[in-house]
């Protein structure tokens, strides 16, 4: 199953329809049309709230091969960064606690990228890869490209880090980050509380898996 974050609520891809979920579910799909995901769009953007959408076919990889092609995809790659202690590094951005992330550059791995973006939105050195995380995705209506065609579709490409020296972090600002601190496991609930989520879904499995 894929799973889309767009605003509030979400939209799940599947290979076949769960007996107890009943409402917003699209299943009788073409696969030359995005009449669909168009349908879906328009309603998260006009309604607000939360609300879940599910779309269903029982070849999965091509339902969602479809399904991307309807967006812009930007490429990201991001860190969750553990300390020595077991705390884990958050940034606070625009008043919301989130990861360091950002744009996979031209020829560049989603792994330099992901230490990049790190070592650059908080101002350390020395971060170290443990291992691949989940991808998450998220839609999104960018600033920089004319409507109605300016619908991304972000993957982020996540990864455990470990960082071991004990420098200062120094946020951003220029990315609007005016933040940056580690919590310990007994704090995040402040992060929970006060984060998008994507986010918090991711964290809810990332932390579970680690």
């Amino acid at each position: 199953m894929y799973k889309v974050f767009f605003n509030d609520s979400v939209i799940l891809l599947d290979s076949e329809i769960k007996k107890s979920f009943k409402n917003n579910i699209a299943s009788d799909l073409s696969f030359e049309s995005y009449d669909i995901i168009n349908q879906i769009v328009s309603e998260i953007e006009t309604n607000g709230g939360s609300a879940e959408y599910w779309m269903c076919h029982h070849e999965i990889n091509q339902l969602f091969k479809y399904f991307r092609k309807r967006f812009v995809e930007i490429p990201a790659a991001g860190g969750l960064v553990r300390n020595s202690e077991g705390s884990f590094l958050f940034i606070k951005r625009l008043g919301v606690w989130d990861i360091p992330k950002g744009k996979i550059e031209k020829k560049e791995t989603p792994e330099l990228a992901a230490i990049r973006e790190v070592e650059e939105e908080c101002g350390l050195s020395g971060i170290e890869i443990l291992k691949q995380l989940e991808s998450t995705f998220h839609i999104y209506r960018s600033p920089y490209l004319n409507y109605p065609d300016n619908l991304v579709l972000k993957e982020t490409k996540w990864f455990l880090m470990k960082y071991s020296a004990n420098e200062i972090p120094v946020p951003q600002l220029e990315e609007n980050i005016d933040e940056v601190r580690w919590f310990s496991v007994s704090e995040l609930d402040e992060v929970f509380s006060n984060t998008y989520s994507s986010l918090r879904d991711f964290l809810a499995k990332a932390l579970a898996a680690i």
